[in-house]
């Protein structure tokens, strides 16, 4: 009887521990302080820095005036997961040097957009985004360069926007460029990640006081690259993913990140490439072969001994397979 009475008392005393650590777990992380939001449209990381306002998004973006007086063509470059218009430091000064006007642009939550608790990160909505985004910059233009259509380049996450974007206006596609382009859904459970509020706060907290830091910047591009990054490489990373706001942007990406289906690619008849690196590991060589199933112009062109991003680690090769394309359409 005693015996029974004393399991009784701790079985109570455990409960009462148990709910006492479940309280504090959903509290305390409550009593961290993350970074707000900021006015991104005060940072000018660039020289030729610019914002727009498409509704309630401030876009920073890089405009590459061509060198010639006349444009050849006009591109958009947009980035893949954690990077920004950093990404193409090494390519749009090429083609703008060979007479294209080149647009890079940082999508919402990443580079120095805007950070949005609220904003769709879905592919269909980011393709409406960017077209209203590049509908305003032709109407600075003359009116036979804002005839000419758009050639929409995209690496990785960044494959899957300009890809949704030619699905959603092929008239004004003239070509489509992915990078090592994330086209497929990958098998994801985020759903106790994005419902449950204690727990998206404490991923919040260590993504911004733990993860965004320069050793583990360096170590997620050495596996992307395939090989060691230089500081600079770093700092470019690093100084977009630090910027006011970006952990408490995250839960909306978790909750609302995904493709447009990849059967809505069918009957894209656009002229289409595919670079990617032969050794890319994070979004393997194969997926080349997968997309062609459904875009049979695909032209594939690998980059040998390059990883997940050859504009970066492979310029010269890259540029010259880009320019190689972009010549022969005209």
């Amino acid at each position: 009887m005693i015996k029974r009475m004393r399991m009784k008392r701790m079985v109570k005393i455990l409960g009462v521990v148990l709910l006492l650590f479940l309280v504090c777990s959903c509290l305390l992380p409550y009593a961290i302080p993350l970074s707000r939001p900021s006015d991104n449209a005060l940072l000018q990381p660039y020289s030729n820095s610019a914002y727009l306002t498409i509704g309630e998004v401030s876009l920073h973006f890089r405009l590459f005036q061509p060198v010639a007086q006349d444009i050849l063509g006009k591109i958009l470059l947009v980035h893949g997961l954690g990077g920004s218009t950093y990404s193409y430091e090494k390519t749009a000064p090429a083609l703008a040097e060979a007479g294209y006007l080149v647009v890079a642009v940082d999508l919402p939550l990443f580079g120095y957009s805007q950070r949005l608790e609220t904003f769709d990160h879905s592919q269909a909505n980011r393709s409406r985004l960017l077209w209203d985004f590049l509908d305003i910059l032709d109407a600075r233009l003359t009116l036979e360069e804002a005839r000419q259509g758009w050639h929409l380049a995209g690496h990785s996450m960044g494959g899957g926007t300009v890809a949704a974007m030619a699905a959603a206006r092929q008239q004004r596609t003239a070509s489509l460029i992915l990078i090592d382009g994330a086209l497929f859904e990958t098998s994801r459970n985020t759903g106790l990640v994005t419902f449950f509020p204690p727990v998206v706060r404490w991923l919040q907290i260590v993504l911004e006081k733990s993860i965004i830091r320069e050793k583990n910047i360096r170590s997620f591009l050495a596996s992307a690259y395939g090989g060691e990054p230089s500081d600079a490489d770093v700092a470019g990373y690093l100084d977009a993913l630090s910027v006011p706001g970006t952990a408490l942007a995250v839960r909306s990406f978790l909750k609302t990140s995904r493709n447009l289906p990849v059967e809505e690619l069918r009957g894209l008849s656009m002229p289409a490439l595919a670079i990617w690196g032969s050794n890319d590991t994070w979004v393997p060589f194969s997926d080349t072969q997968r997309i062609k199933e459904f875009i049979p112009q695909l032209e594939i062109r690998s980059i040998a001994g390059a990883g997940h991003i050859p504009m970066e680690t492979n310029p010269d090769e890259f540029n010259r397979i880009l320019l190689q394309h972009l010549f022969n359409l005209k």
